[in-house]
């Protein structure tokens, strides 16, 4: 059982899926407490949801999801870009569910989520927490002459 365990935890998507569940968690206490508590509009209470959620989704994806060896000044660069444009995807989304079809806040945020989710996996995956590329006179594939 323990190696089912451990084996599972090596899994990438699921070490994602798990950080994602924290920080999506994060980003709908902070949407609901700012409606329901302070009364903000939907799209703005999400928007701050989402910028909390970023910085403990970079905090956990980096050493846990990922274990990305990029220096954080690269990565976390890469990463607030990503996030950044899954900001305003999320924002536009919030903002056509919630405000223009007049869907329940909630469930707006629910397909907002989808609708961000593969983007930022793809892109941090791929591009905030990949693997650097070998440095030019280190290349394996070079031959000599």
């Amino acid at each position: 059982m323990e190696a089912i365990a451990s084996s599972l935890w090596q899994n990438k998507l699921l070490r994602f899926m798990t950080v994602g569940g924290i920080a999506t968690f994060i980003q709908y206490l902070t949407l609901i407490g700012s409606v329901e508590l302070w009364h903000w509009n939907a799209v703005a209470a999400s928007s701050l949801g989402y910028f909390l959620s970023a910085i403990a989704n970079y905090v956990l994806n980096y050493y846990f999801t990922f274990r990305s060896d990029n220096r954080h000044r690269v990565a976390a660069l890469r990463f607030a870009l990503v996030a950044a444009a899954g900001l305003m995807l999320n924002a536009l989304l919030m903002e056509l569910l919630a405000e223009k079809l007049r869907l329940p806040y909630v469930a707006a945020q629910i397909l907002a989520t989808a609708g961000t989710l593969s983007w930022n996996y793809w892109a941090n995956s791929k591009w905030s927490f990949g693997a650097r590329p070998a440095p030019r006179g280190h290349d394996a594939h070079r031959s000599v002459v």
